[in-house]
């Protein structure tokens, strides 16, 4: 069965992470959208598609059967509701949009609908992400810690730093160790830009858990940590995984180069986009639906509700 697909957004995250599994799958017939016309020609010609457009009303017209909508979030809300109501499943990059008032409004109109609608949290579909679960299987979870740093400042504030960056490693958080309650959120910055972040909070079970970020990072990185129920998992995000209990010790490593271009299975978009498909093609609820990504945006948005306390 070939699904035709329209790429609403040519921008990074389409290039470096969904283009390239997209163009290699034989059953996906692509559409691309861009508001460059120099742009959109550019890429039919490297990726050999041969129908797109920079009118948003002849992609629709065009009648695909699934869009994925890479655009900043500021335009997410209205795209997503187009293609919606248009009768078309979307797969929507993170954040699902600037609040979850309006995360709501999409999933409920996905809902009213009967359309698949997925928002893109990679790392849940990462190899690593899916072993460390396993292994740690129902483990309770006294106390956790999530981090991911980066080497360079880059954004202007706290609230679009935790919804757009930091959102990965909240959702993660809800992935492995269920709901949570924020106690307390402290950041910093520093000559108009985020230096760094840091959230406490209570987990379900009654377990502890940090969300931590610095921008002043040696280096790019991402770890996390859970113990707990006599047992440590820990975890270099798409490189390795590491469990122990008592004397006992396993590790698991991910086969390929961590970057873009080579190792977009081991960061899990490979999987998510076959995952994507499949519930098109199925008509299936998503994991990731906009469900999920409402109730980590509610954590989020508690997080920085917290800082101003």
């Amino acid at each position: 069965m070939t699904i035709k697909v329209a790429v609403i957004g040519l921008g990074g995250i389409a290039l470096k992470g969904h283009m390239p599994v997209l163009t290699e799958r034989e059953d996906v017939e692509l559409v691309l959208y861009s508001r460059s016309q120099e742009k959109l020609e550019n890429l039919m010609k490297k990726y050999r598609v041969n129908e797109g457009s920079t009118d948003l009303e002849k992609i629709i017209q065009s009648k695909p059967d699934a869009a994925f909508i890479l655009t900043p979030v500021v335009s997410h809300l209205e795209l997503t509701e187009k293609f919606l109501n248009a009768g078309i499943d979307v797969m929507l990059e993170k954040p699902a949009t600037d609040e979850s008032r309006t995360a709501k409004k999409l999933a409920e109109l996905a809902d009213a609908r009967d359309r698949v609608l997925m928002v893109a949290f990679n790392r849940r579909f990462a190899p690593l992400s899916i072993k460390a679960k396993q292994v740690w299987a129902d483990r309770p979870v006294a106390q956790a810690i999530f981090e991911k740093h980066r080497s360079k400042p880059g954004y202007p504030d706290f609230f679009s730093y935790m919804n757009e960056e930091l959102i990965h490693t909240i959702d993660l958080l809800r992935f492995f160790c269920g709901e949570a309650e924020v106690i307390s959120t402290r950041f910093l910055e520093e000559g108009g830009k985020l230096v760094r972040a840091s959230s406490m909070l209570m987990l379900e079970n009654g377990g502890y858990a940090t969300v931590a970020g610095c921008l002043t990072a040696g280096h790019w990185f991402e770890h996390y940590a859970m113990h707990g129920g006599e047992a440590s998992l820990y975890m270099d995000a798409f490189y390795q995984v590491t469990m122990a209990t008592g004397d006992s010790k396993q590790t698991w490593e991910q086969p390929y180069a961590s970057s873009w271009d080579s190792n977009l299975k081991g960061r899990g978009f490979v999987d998510q986009i076959d995952h994507f498909l499949n519930c098109v093609k199925n008509h299936q609820k998503p994991l990731t639906d906009a469900w999920e990504c409402y109730k980590t945006q509610l954590l989020v948005e508690s997080m920085v509700e917290k800082a101003k306390i």
